[in-house]
């Protein structure tokens, strides 16, 4: 689960792989759920712009919460020759943290490396 910077909004998502948003002041039903399609491992918001990131088995998801849109406003993966393991499963994404500025998206898979990803549209 993660908290808006603004401690408005509460997101929450795990193994059932949606992403679902609440109003703090009512914990009774989502305001906005999202099919990430894969299970979630962590979720982190921009600390400036208003989206949300999401680690999943698949790699890491942005959404653009100002836009309607259940569609990831980026699909951050591997490179095929990083994206498979020894067995054939794809690395998956566990955590994620934004630099102080949040031009940068770090994000640690199960490869056992951190990958960078900069942001340029800010």
């Amino acid at each position: 689960m993660a908290i808006s910077p603004n401690a408005k909004y509460l997101a929450t998502g795990g193994k059932d792989k949606v992403l679902n948003f609440w109003d703090v002041t009512d914990l009774k039903e989502p305001i906005r759920s999202i099919d990430t399609q894969g299970e979630i491992n962590q979720i982190l918001f921009h600390s400036k712009l208003q989206w949300v990131c999401v680690a999943t088995e698949h790699g890491v998801k942005i959404w653009d919460l100002m836009s309607d849109e259940d569609k990831p406003y980026a699909d951050l993966t591997l490179t095929k020759e990083q994206k498979m393991t020894k067995r054939g499963k794809r690395h998956a994404a566990l955590s994620l943290a934004w630099n102080p500025d949040g031009t940068k998206l770090f994000a640690g898979f199960t490869d056992n490396l951190i990958h960078v990803w900069q942001i340029s549209n800010l």
